[in-house]
């Protein structure tokens, strides 16, 4: 069994960038990158770039002297992401694990993390390596899922699907992604890292999806989590995948659109 369903490697990067991607990570990427022209930086990290679609929006927006680095923990997503460049780009891809990354204090302006935070067992830690590799006025923006609940399409997905299939078990492995929805949480985070100047924001943003099929792929089929039940009963993971589709079809289409929540936090190095 798997004790880490949200990572991403081999074949499943390119199905994560392909059925989650358009869905999930574009319309928030795209209001990172919007939040991040407004901030005169010369020098941006971004902390899991996972398969680029923040870091392809951000060179797209910044300046072509602003220097972008990117970083991940997995060379399998990075490798996904580098496919979006070209030398001309000049981007610059980092293997860095966001709770020790390899850059001096000091070195950039501004610091992004989409989605990322809620999977280092140090979450603290990747607050204060944001803060340690800002200079002095340097922001740090991020986001972070809202609870599973306020997200009609994650509470559909695992709530009502995957979660029944392992009751009885301690199902939280599947909840990380939508572990930090607690503001007061997030706001203790940028504050004992010393960020001043803090805010956090809820922002709902419209995913759209190319077909009822392509999500249940994403989330399920192709997926380490649908894995997971498929190695315990292939015939219950068949079943699963198509009560998961019809459902979709039925409450957001079969091109389905569904109302995302996140919440964007920012802070400024002292």
């Amino acid at each position: 069994m798997s004790s880490q369903p949200f990572k991403f490697s081999g074949a499943r990067s390119v199905y994560y960038e392909n059925y989650l991607g358009p869905f999930l990570f574009e319309p928030y990427g795209k209001e990172m990158a919007r939040r991040a022209s407004f901030i005169h930086a010369g020098s941006v990290l971004e902390m899991a770039c996972g398969t680029g679609r923040v870091t392809r929006h951000l060179r797209n927006q910044l300046p072509t002297s602003v220097k972008l680095v990117a970083s991940d923990l997995s060379p399998d997503m990075m490798n996904v992401a580098q496919v979006k460049f070209n030398q001309s780009d000049a981007t610059e891809f980092i293997l860095a694990d966001m709770q020790n990354l390899p850059m001096n204090e000091n070195s950039f302006d501004l610091v992004v993390c989409q989605f990322g935070i809620m999977f280092p067992p140090d979450k603290q830690k990747v607050f204060d390596e944001a803060y340690r590799v800002l200079k002095p006025g340097g922001q740090f923006l991020f986001s972070t899922w809202d609870k599973i609940e306020n997200v009609g399409i994650f509470n559909l997905i695992f709530n009502e699907h995957v979660i029944p299939f392992f009751k009885g078990e301690d199902t939280s492995r599947f909840l990380v992604p939508f572990s930090l929805y607690d503001t007061r949480q997030l706001n203790n985070f940028l504050l004992h890292s010393k960020f001043s100047n803090t805010k956090l924001e809820q922002v709902v943003l419209k995913g759209i999806g190319r077909s009822a099929e392509d999500l249940v792929k994403g989330f399920f089929t192709t997926h380490s989590v649908g894995e997971e039940v498929a190695a315990r009963n292939p015939e219950e993971f068949e079943l699963i995948a198509e009560r998961m589709e019809k459902e979709i079809r039925a409450r957001f289409s079969d091109k389905p659109e569904c109302e995302l929540s996140a919440f964007y936090g920012a802070g400024v190095k002292r």
